[in-house]
């Protein structure tokens, strides 16, 4: 099978790297959708929805592609209990998970070749995100969405 996309082994470098992660022990990643009952209390979630790419060929004779896309990534924690004490743990452990996904990405681009090694592509960074604080059934759930912009150049197969 030839390569169309870097997208494919992206994101499994990507989460091969993160679940290595120390202070992302015991949370659960996955690269695509997942159903309630199997997130968890603590997930990173990447390319739940469309993931769409775009190809452009720079050079002659049309040999090496330029790839991009955007992949959107979701932390998902949820803490039991209520007020601003459990309101804040939500809180903080999303955005302590959010730094990691954060400091991995930044680990690996400190060169386009230490990237291109690390994870495939030419430049993955963090765009935009956001937040989102829920009541749920005992407990409180804090969310972040977020955007890994991915840039990428291979000879497609």
């Amino acid at each position: 099978m030839g390569t169309v996309s870097t997208l494919p082994a992206f994101l499994d470098a990507f989460r091969a790297k993160l679940l290595v992660r120390s202070e992302l022990a015991g949370v659960n990643i996955y690269t695509g959708p997942v159903d309630d009952l199997s997130i968890g209390e603590e997930a990173l979630v990447f390319a739940v929805d469309e993931t769409e790419g775009e190809l452009e060929y720079k050079t002659l004779p049309h040999a090496e592609a330029f790839e991009s896309y955007d992949v959107e990534g979701r932390i998902w924690i949820v803490v039991a209990g209520a007020g601003e004490t459990a309101i804040k743990a939500a809180r903080d452990r999303a955005f302590v998970l959010f730094a990691e996904v954060a400091s991995e990405l930044k680990a690996d681009n400190v060169s386009t070749a230490g990237t291109v090694t690390a994870l495939g592509v030419s430049d993955a960074r963090i765009t935009e995100w956001t937040l989102k604080q829920i009541v749920v059934d005992g407990g409180r759930d804090a969310r972040i969405t977020f955007n890994v912009e991915v840039r990428a150049e291979f000879t497609p197969a």
